[in-house]
């Protein structure tokens, strides 16, 4: 037996567990470059007596919270700081070769890098005309953005835990984002939006099904396709419909249903307590999934489905079926999900989206397929997507173009597993034969 144990520790086991420590290790080492850089540039860069502002009193809000007086905080020491917590994280990971969370570690220092660049701009003297970070609007702002991501990343492991690659997620998101303005506008009720949103998405869901279960084609070919039609297909309404029609797409927002008291609490109650409706029912679609993926029968049935369909086949469990519900449901939460970035964003207009879909895929990867991890990725996520849009508002001296990148940069190194290897449901993607 124990010889048995002996060989069955393979060459090419140690090989791919050597290749994982030293991409670990690589990684590790960028973190540190990134911290090093930050020290170099954005603290000793600086001029000692540069000082940059903090306030903590969103703007715009109705149900303002409870008054936090400003902070100003020394620039060179504040990103000092900062780069040696990046420095500390790069080393405990080329130390500890930890196999999991690598890549939360790498998406917490890049939103560290974030807000050093930020801290180095609003510096006073500095470029930009705003001296102050309102660093409640930017958790504000970035929870929206996060908002959708999540339930883009839900949607993904909806149907991937089934064994169907979502692609078309961008698709359900910009259809659901057309039917929820048309909605919103006529009935003045994002009740009927996000049902609207969600028959929409989980109409492309079936679709998607279709194809890819009944005629078994290539789920990624089929999800690229969808997207480009029901991009191509809504930016010909928006100039048939909207532009004749302007009384079918006013832009209407969410309102936001504050939480009495906690919503008041500085910082954190804007942020969780004083939301739309949408906020709310994505936390609880986030305990629901995650219930219902892990702790039910039906998500055993559906995990089974994505790892050993023939297998769950000879228990008794109709496996096409199981994969046409997930991929339905999936595509329903991702078409409310296009409701919700309407919802916060105002008037439709073609290609708004920008790409959220294939970012809430890398989330979902990043996350392991997990619901919980999903939420921690799209929450980073967010975070840089909406600070790299709104960097060039403080006149940041760097090409607009670059900082956009950013988050696609991101999302690239997280799909290719430059941050690390992660493991897929063992049949996603791969056709199922029925017999």
């Amino acid at each position: 037996m124990e010889l048995v144990s002996i060989v069955g520790v393979t060459p090419q086991a140690n090989e791919a567990a050597a290749a994982a420590s030293g991409r670990t290790r690589a990684i590790g080492a960028i973190m540190i470059g990134i911290g090093v850089f930050t020290g170099l540039v954005f603290a000793m860069g600086v001029s000692s007596a540069a000082h940059s502002g903090l306030t903590f009193n969103p703007v715009n809000l109705s149900n303002a919270p409870w008054h936090v007086s400003d902070l100003t905080v020394a620039t060179r020491w504040v990103n000092a700081v900062i780069a040696l917590l990046m420095v500390a994280l790069g080393l405990e990971v080329i130390i500890r070769s930890p196999r999991r969370a690598v890549m939360v570690r790498f998406g917490v220092v890049a939103v560290l890098f974030l807000f050093a660049l930020l801290f180095w701009v609003v510096r006073t003297p500095g470029p930009s005309p705003v001296p102050v970070i309102n660093f409640t609007a930017v958790l504000i702002g970035s929870s929206e953005v996060a908002m959708v991501l999540i339930f883009g990343a839900l949607s993904g492991v909806m149907c991937e835990r089934s064994g169907v690659v979502n692609i078309a997620i961008e698709g359900q998101f910009i259809g659901g984002a057309f039917i929820g303005t048309m909605l919103a506008s006529t009935t003045h009720s994002f009740i009927f939006a996000a049902l609207g949103g969600a028959v929409i998405g989980g109409l492309l869901g079936l679709l998607l099904a279709f194809l890819s279960l009944r005629y078994l084609s290539d789920q990624i070919i089929v999800g690229v396709v969808l997207v480009t039609m029901i991009g191509s297909f809504s930016s010909y309404l928006n100039l048939q419909v909207f532009t004749p029609f302007p009384q079918f797409n006013t832009g209407t927002l969410a309102p936001n249903l504050a939480i009495p008291l906690i919503s008041k609490i500085p910082i954190i109650g804007p942020v969780f307590f004083d939301q739309s409706g949408f906020f709310y029912f994505m936390l609880i679609l986030v305990g629901a999934v995650s219930f219902a993926l892990f702790k039910t029968r039906y998500g055993l049935h559906v995990r089974a489905v994505g790892e050993h369909p023939r297998a769950a086949a000879t228990v008794g469990i109709n496996v096409v079926r199981v994969r046409y519900i997930n991929v339905v449901l999936g595509g329903a939460i991702a078409g409310v999900g296009g409701v919700a970035f309407m919802a916060s964003q105002g008037q439709f207009q073609p290609g708004y989206t920008s790409g959220l879909g294939y970012i809430a895929l890398a989330a979902m990867i990043f996350g392991r397929w997990r619901p919980s991890g999903a939420v921690v990725a799209s929450v980073l996520f967010g975070l840089s997507v909406y600070l790299s849009q709104n960097l060039q508002t403080y006149n940041v001296p760097v090409s607009t173009y670059i900082l956009n990148m950013f988050p696609y940069i991101i999302t690239i190194a997280v799909v290719s597993g430059l941050i690390g290897r992660v493991r897929a449901p063992a049949a996603d993607g791969i056709p199922y034969h029925r017999e």
